[in-house]
């Protein structure tokens, strides 16, 4: 089991975590919106997402624990430490806004929050993009 090295413990969660954004937001998100009637498809969606913010949060945990101790890896787990706490900011505070939002027929305010949303999920994606080839690299 030399292969089983602590940079090996770190690179696959997040190769895990970039396929299942990548995957989410270039191939399920937009199948499910092309697939299922407006309204159907927003509510799957607002039912998933805090699935998806849970569980991508504490995939972007899992490589912490080899990388933030290691010196050489310490950039790498800060920037995984950030895109974790935003999942966990969007489960716990963004999407509840969002849905009050929503609820009370603010619209412009609900896409001003779901266009935050947007952009926070793309940021973070970039960040896991560049670790994961600094650490493959």
């Amino acid at each position: 089991m030399d292969w089983l090295t602590l940079h090996v413990a770190a690179l696959v969660p997040v190769a895990v975590l970039f396929g299942g954004m990548t995957f989410f937001m270039a191939f399920f998100a937009p199948m499910i919106f092309r697939n299922l009637p407006r309204e159907a498809a927003a509510d799957f969606m607002r039912a998933l997402f805090p699935k998806y913010f849970s569980v991508m949060g504490i995939v972007a945990l899992m490589p912490l624990l080899v990388l933030l101790p290691i010196h050489a890896y310490r950039p790498e787990g800060l920037a995984m430490m950030v895109v974790a706490i935003l999942f966990f900011a969007m489960r716990g505070l963004l999407l509840p806004a969002l849905e009050k939002q929503r609820k009370a027929g603010r619209d412009r305010a609900a896409a001003m929050l779901h266009r935050a949303s947007v952009f926070i999920h793309m940021a973070q994606w970039a960040v896991v993009a560049v670790v994961f080839v600094r650490l493959a690299a």
